[in-house]
């Protein structure tokens, strides 16, 4: 398992926005790996925590955070995304997540904020925040 203290302590010790960047961008990535995953990681602009891009397996995540908790139930969220994506084919998973949507939706509730998918993938980030939480 990849041992993050080392590099959350550099984070801390760090005030530079561009360092963290590039420190953000690393620790994402080597989780990433961690899940036996290929997905990108990008730092882009916009007003979501992260998002994932499903058609082409990028995971995009801002270039701050408010903790460190933040960051990482971020970017666990993401890899759920990606990981069912793995499971069960590009195609199946658009073809599910847009139902899901579509659900919530006849429900009078939103598209992506009440998604199953996107419930599903907080939880799980969560979970997996405790996991990862102890391993620093």
């Amino acid at each position: 398992m990849i041992k993050l203290k080392h590099i959350l302590e550099d984070i801390e010790a760090k005030n530079s926005v561009l360092v963290e960047r590039i420190d953000y961008h690393e620790i994402a990535s080597r989780i990433v790996k961690s899940y036996k995953l290929k997905s990108k990681v990008k730092i882009t602009s916009g007003k979501n925590k992260g998002d994932y891009e499903w058609k082409s397996d990028v995971i995009n995540l801002r270039p701050n955070y408010s903790s460190i908790k933040e960051f990482l139930i971020t970017v666990l969220h993401e890899i759920h995304h990606a990981l069912q994506r793995k499971k069960m084919g590009a195609a199946k998973y658009e073809r599910e997540y847009y139902i899901a949507g579509e659900l919530a939706v006849q429900k009078g509730k939103d598209f992506h904020d009440d998604n199953q998918f996107e419930e599903d993938a907080e939880i799980w980030g969560k979970k997996q925040y405790m996991k990862w939480k102890n391993k620093v």
